[in-house]
């Protein structure tokens, strides 16, 4: 007697000889081959049952992982696979250690169809209580967020497990800044400096270290009335393979910046330094015409570059100052001096005005009270008498800052300062 054909998603099922029952579903092709899914019961009905909750699976779009698929195999894999080329080549480096030195030790093991928030969560625990900082914790949770976004994608999992974890609060730490009176020092130390150009574009402009060793003279116009330095290349060492120029990833990150004439008078004599080094070298290499390069020619370090400013500093009696830290001045004193929050962002080339927000928003209180003052003269300025805000708000800080108390401006910059008096307005106002 003939039997009817078997409905959707029950494949094939049979009863081994110890009594078991086995079905198997297609799932189709994968990585050239065909896979198949094989689920087991103790009734016909039950194993039934699964291979038509494993097909409405497909159907959705969701292909399961092969059973002993661990989350360190899966890591790999993405590694070498997909990572590549989505991001920067430091950034790559960054995200391998982390997954060989927090995720795979803690969650590595489990396989990747059982991970679980909570799984997420003890790793976050385990961790802290190794003593790693938040930060990286927070890494650690975000490029296994990444990783396993791929794996929705593939129809590995129907839920990203480590978004739906809690994340990691990071301590809101204000960074130092260079008084105005600092930067001058530091200006006087690099003077005559081989390299001193790059030094004042690092504070003037708040440029990363890459994104100012990565600049050409293709990217700078000196002349006219409006000259400028173009920001749309990174020097970065990548693992492996030394030294390499990179594009900017990022729109934010790509931008034209104004330069003020001390700026282009200081490039112009480096200009003609480089070119005299040329001349007296043997070999010059130099074929992306770099702006900083070593005296052959070759693309500076960033890392090393980077060491000289905490020595530049200490000879200036400045103390320890990482390069970094030039950035966050050029910032501080920008908002110290009143320039808009979103000129500010648009100088340090960052993502969006909620980073720079986030970053930098607790210096914004002379800004705050101007918008005060001017609501107050737009509605009671016949009631009250004329105050000045700064200048309220100085002697309110001073007054704490006796007592031990309240924010010193001292160590953001000195609001109402007069720009000129750093000798920077232009440069890093501007851009």
């Amino acid at each position: 007697m003939a039997t009817g054909r078997r409905g959707k998603g029950e494949g094939s099922i049979y009863r081994r000889r110890d009594g078991q029952w086995v079905g198997s579903v297609d799932l189709g092709p994968q990585g050239g081959r065909r896979r198949r899914k094989t689920v087991y019961g103790r009734t016909q009905k039950e194993v039934r049952d699964k291979l038509r909750a494993l097909q409405r699976t497909v159907d959705a779009g969701s292909l399961p992982p092969p059973a002993n698929l661990t989350v360190a195999r899966y890591l790999e894999d993405w590694l070498v696979r997909f990572l590549p080329g989505t991001v920067s080549p430091r950034t790559e480096v960054i995200y391998r250690n982390a997954v060989d030195r927090y995720v795979v030790p803690t969650v590595g093991s489990v396989k990747l169809h059982q991970l679980s928030p909570a799984h997420v969560s003890e790793m976050l625990v385990t961790l802290e209580a190794q003593g790693y900082a938040p930060e990286t914790r927070r890494i650690a949770r975000a490029v296994l967020r990444r990783a396993l976004r791929r794996a929705e994608q593939e129809g590995f999992l129907t839920r990203n497990v480590a978004a739906i974890a809690d994340g990691v609060k990071i301590p809101r730490r204000e960074g130092r800044t260079l008084t105005p009176e600092q930067a001058q020092a530091f200006l006087r130390e690099v003077k005559g400096d081989r390299l001193e150009a790059a030094y004042v574009m690092a504070l003037a402009l708040g440029l990363r270290r890459g994104e100012l060793l990565g600049i050409s003279w293709d990217d700078l116009k000196l002349d006219g009335p409006m000259p400028l330095v173009r920001i749309r290349r990174q020097l970065l060492r990548h693992s492996g393979q030394g030294v390499l120029l990179a594009d900017l990833k990022t729109a934010g990150s790509r931008r034209t910046l104004h330069l003020s004439q001390p700026l282009v008078n200081l490039l112009r004599t480096h200009q003609a330094g480089q070119d005299a080094e040329e001349q007296a070298a043997r070999i010059w290499r130099n074929p992306a015409n770099l702006v900083f390069t070593s005296t052959i020619g070759t693309p500076l370090d960033p890392e090393a570059f980077g060491r000289t400013v905490p020595r530049i500093c200490k000879r200036a009696g400045l103390g320890h100052w990482s390069i970094h830290e030039l950035r966050h001045s050029c910032a501080s004193l920008l908002l110290a001096m009143g320039v808009p929050l979103e000129v500010v962002s648009d100088t340090l080339g960052h993502a969006s005005i909620r980073v720079t927000m986030d970053v930098y928003g607790h210096l914004l209180a002379p800004s705050r009270m101007h918008a005060a003052e001017a609501m107050r003269r737009a509605l009671w300025i016949d009631d009250l008498p004329d105050f000045d805000p700064l200048a309220t708000e100085l002697a309110t800080n001073r007054a704490k800052d006796d007592t031990g108390d309240g924010l010193n401006w001292d160590s953001v910059g000195r609001p109402g300062l007069d720009p000129g008096t750093l000798g920077l307005k232009v440069p890093c106002s501007s851009g």
